[in-house]
């Protein structure tokens, strides 16, 4: 740790490069990725199961991916004598405090099965933040929110043992160049080598 800058960025250093790191962005991604990570999902059973309207390529992406859809905290009963579309009904839900999730949240997940384009860990088998994994975005939404709540924030003074948690935090995440907002943690400000070499060169031609 160098030092902080402008009350919202820790100037560190690694060997020869400096980086300035975005202290808000990289408690926030810590935090996410440790809430991921113990955050449960409870289920809870419907009294009527609910009809999923799905289409014929998604049905087959639901059948092939029930286990995982069934890690997300959601239960889906399927029929396999109905009509094209109308095979899949959902018997329960998951939740977490006080927020349930319901009918457009598994069909959203079915959709991001069938993109395979996952952002988020698998709730309940756990669990990195990585490329193949997904979840319901509303989930990862809810993540995001109480991680960004319990961060540091922009403004706050922090001292040199603060300082260097958030970067001990940030060297042990799976994946820590961005914030689950998107906001990058850290950029690369210089090479201390390239600029002692300029100022020999300079030095030397004077």
């Amino acid at each position: 740790v160098i030092g902080q800058f402008n009350l919202g960025f820790i100037i560190g250093k690694l060997d020869q490069d400096l980086f300035i790191v975005d202290q808000h962005a990289a408690d926030e991604k810590y935090n996410f990725e440790r809430l991921s990570q113990s955050t449960v999902l409870n289920q809870q059973p419907l009294l009527r199961p609910l009809k999923l309207d799905l289409t014929p390529e998604e049905e087959v992406v639901a059948s092939m991916h029930m286990d995982i859809i069934r890690k997300n905290g959601f239960s889906l009963e399927e029929d396999p004598h109905a009509l094209a579309g109308l095979r899949f009904r959902l018997k329960a839900v998951p939740f977490s405090k006080k927020i349930t999730f319901g009918v457009e949240d598994v069909k959203d997940l079915i959709s991001t099965l069938a993109d395979n384009q996952g952002e988020c860990s698998i709730i309940s088998s756990y669990k990195m933040d990585t490329a193949d994994s997904v979840c319901p975005s509303r989930v990862r939404a809810m993540l995001a929110s109480r991680a960004c709540r319990s961060s540091i924030m922009i403004g706050d003074a922090l001292g040199r043992n603060e300082m260097q948690k958030i970067l001990e935090h940030l060297a042990d995440l799976n994946s820590p160049w961005n914030c689950p907002h998107g906001r990058p943690t850290m950029r690369h400000l210089v090479d201390l080598t390239t600029i002692r070499k300029n100022i020999d060169e300079n030095g030397a031609g004077c």
